[in-house]
């Protein structure tokens, strides 16, 4: 019977499998970054790229972390399933990605796709045992469970940084690395495995190679798979990037006001000339909402609850026509706007923009040449 004891562990192949994990998690991480910004369509295929990234960065982990263990030289394995044992932390991980990934946070989904893609998780590592050919695996019950829980723990914790989309990338992928390879050792510690006699026949799809240059293959093939999508996501960035820059030159140099507003009426976005005309600094605008700029204080809020209630149905006679009405500024004196409401979703929520022209000097000149001619 040979336990395996981590003291008697490749230091160097460890080292390789934790180094893997943590650039699979920081990749997996970086991935779903680009979820919010894209389209419908784009974000599934970054869910997707996600999920692939991280079932093949978690197996090739598991891979190379049991060749870290200097095992008989009589080992080898079953092609079979060791590629079966592949398709089901791949195909784990893009169950619980796609059944996680909604516009808002649920606890249910949560649980329910990352226990799903922890059970795949502990599947593909007792399946990757099981292809080591001719040997016996004798598992200790309590630690067996406990790796389960911990590789359900871990999915879940997973999925949960991933929805998050925190700026931390680096922690939280060194969170979710540790997790992972503490359930692979806990679930490694489980197994007594029995090797062979020295003459048994092996089966004739089995392979074997020596392990560490098992472990480079491994390794490599995952890198180049972790390479292409961390370069289509660089190449998004600098999209996202240029699209970022354009808006931002086009909310600066417009004329007219341009406010963004959530469907609760919160500003999310103050331009310049909005600046100008209204007397209120970005900063402080943004803790406002469109009541402020369209409404008198006391007034008795029904003509305001009639044009959110207008915005909310996407009202054809509101949206997308100049309307004129009055807007108030920082020191509540009116003035007369032309406004134009445009809306769409963003992250699945809807999001407003009111763009307003000052028509106070198109007011006055009107007002003059009346009086010229009267």
């Amino acid at each position: 019977m040979h336990d395996m004891s981590i003291e008697t562990y490749f230091i160097a192949l460890i080292f390789l499998a934790f180094v893997l994990i943590l650039i699979t998690s920081i990749i997996s991480l970086n991935l779903t970054r680009k979820i919010a910004a894209t389209t419908a369509c784009q974000q599934k295929l970054w869910i997707a790229c996600s999920a692939l990234s991280l079932g093949a960065g978690v197996w090739s982990m598991h891979f190379i972390a049991f060749l870290a263990h200097p095992l008989s030289l009589n080992i080898t394995y079953d092609l079979q399933a060791v590629v079966t044992s592949l398709a089901i932390a791949i195909a784990g991980a893009l169950v619980g990605f796609f059944i996680m990934y909604r516009s808002k946070l649920e606890i249910p989904r949560l649980f329910f796709g990352g226990t799903f893609m922890g059970f795949c998780f502990a599947s593909m590592h007792y399946i990757g045992l099981g292809a080591v050919t001719n040997v016996v695996i004798h598992f200790k019950l309590a630690l067996f469970v406990i790796s389960i829980v911990m590789s359900v723990g871990a999915s879940m914790l997973a999925l949960y940084l991933s929805y998050l989309q925190s700026p931390r990338i680096i922690m939280n992928g060194l969170f979710m690395s540790l997790m992972f390879i503490c359930m692979h050792f806990v679930g490694i510690l489980a197994a007594d495995i029995d090797f062979p006699a020295q003459n048994i026949l092996l089966p004739a799809d089995s392979v074997s190679m020596d392990n560490f240059i098992l472990a480079m293959f491994v390794a490599f093939g995952t890198v180049i798979l972790l390479f292409i999508n961390l370069s289509s996501s660089l190449k998004t960035d600098q999209k996202l990037q240029n699209q970022f820059t354009l808006r931002a030159s086009i909310l600066t140099s417009s004329l007219d006001c341009i406010l963004m507003f959530n469907n609760r009426g919160w500003l999310i976005e103050f331009n310049p000339a909005a600046e100008a005309a209204f007397g209120y600094t970005r900063k402080y605008a943004l803790s406002l909402t469109l009541l402020d700029f369209l409404f008198p204080f006391d007034q008795n809020g029904q003509a305001a609850a009639s044009l959110f209630g207008q915005l909310a149905r996407q009202d054809d006679a509101l949206m997308g026509k100049r309307l004129e009405m009055l807007a108030y500024r920082a020191d509540r004196t009116a003035f007369p706007v032309e406004i134009t409401f445009t809306g769409c979703h963003h992250e699945g929520k809807p999001i407003f923009t009111a763009f307003l022209r000052d028509l106070s000097k198109t007011k006055t000149l009107q007002w003059s040449s009346e009086q010229i001619v009267s």
